[in-house]
């Protein structure tokens, strides 16, 4: 974020930035930050968003050719469209072709380091990876205390440990959690214990672990409740499929890693979860046989390329998924 906000300082752009890693809120504010310096507010004449959708090459290659409109850049963003796996030469040469007044961002949370795609933008361009195994019980409890003290309040540590124990290691939500604490507690300066209780839920963290548990039983009727809560709350289907991913990897991660005599430390470090969190995941992994998380996980990856690629509706096609993996623990 720094060496991204140091060529924004210096309006020294690259064309093309690749922001990929499983650190979603990360991802969302250098895009938010990248687009911001290049494009003003409300300006939609010079920015183009392809979201969750299959890409038509050719209409993407005259936008990425068409000159600003009253402005230097140009920007067009791609976010979790799979061109990464999906675009190939056709893509490729669009890249190579961009004029200078254009910037292309690609946000993807994973990405074949192998590619001809990648292998280039890596080279020539900018490559920029936010990774949850970064943010570290510490890094987070920093983070936190900062987002308190821009609002003029503090917190003990005890207490901050408290809250990321409740919220789990999701920036957004340790975000949207800090800024109902600032609302409840008005002029009053210290962040109490009483006051998480009272208003830190970490409602999505602690449902999305319901659901996975529901599944482990083959108990589809609770599972699909807990997604239905889920839409409820005003998650949106691609963060749901996501979320239900990245947790099936921490179970396959801590699964493996506990075989092999691995310290909580290590886990915790590997899996991108804070380490107080490694044994209520631990007993959650204990219900899954290895085969199936492996399976599981195959099985998100494979969903979400049917739906970025319009052969599947993503709320339908989740809800298949889930009733699916229930049926298969049966």
């Amino acid at each position: 974020m720094k060496e991204l906000k140091q060529q924004i300082k210096n309006k020294a752009f690259y064309k093309v930035y690749l922001l990929t890693g499983d650190e979603d809120y990360l991802i969302s504010q250098a895009k938010h930050l990248l687009k911001d310096a290049m494009v003003p507010e409300g300006d939609q004449m010079n920015f183009t968003l392809y979201e969750n959708a299959k890409i038509d090459y050719q209409e993407l290659a005259e936008n990425a050719s068409t000159f600003p409109f009253f402005n230097d850049k140009r920007v067009i963003i791609l976010d979790r469209t799979g061109v990464m796996k999906n675009g190939k030469d056709d893509f490729l040469n669009i890249l190579k072709n961009l004029p200078e007044t254009t910037c292309v961002i690609i946000c993807e949370p994973e990405t074949d380091k192998r590619s001809k795609i990648y292998k280039w933008i890596k080279k020539e361009q900018c490559v920029r990876e936010f990774l949850k195994k970064n943010q570290t019980e510490a890094v987070l409890m920093r983070w936190l205390a900062s987002l308190l003290a821009k609002e003029n309040k503090k917190i003990r540590q005890a207490d901050a440990r408290f809250f990321l124990e409740r919220t789990g290691n999701d920036m957004y939500q340790i975000s949207n959690e800090a800024g109902k604490l600032i609302s409840y507690t008005g002029e009053r300066e210290e962040i109490t214990t009483e006051d998480i209780r009272n208003i830190v839920s970490g409602e999505v963290q602690n449902k999305i672990f319901e659901l996975i548990a529901a599944i482990a039983e083959g108990n589809k009727k609770k599972a699909t409740a807990c997604y239905h809560d889920l839409l409820i709350l005003r998650e949106a289907p691609m963060r749901i499929l996501f979320l239900i991913a990245r947790q099936y990897r921490i179970l396959l991660v801590i699964r493996s890693m506990r075989e092999d005599h691995k310290s909580d430390e290590q886990i915790a470090q590997a899996a991108g979860i804070p380490r107080f969190s490694v044994g209520r995941n631990a007993a959650q992994a204990n219900h899954y046989p290895l085969r199936d998380l492996e399976y599981a996980l195959a099985e998100c990856v494979k969903v979400e390329e049917e739906i970025k690629t319009g052969r599947l509706q993503d709320k339908m096609g989740i809800e298949l998924l889930i009733v699916g993996l229930s049926e298969r623990m049966l």
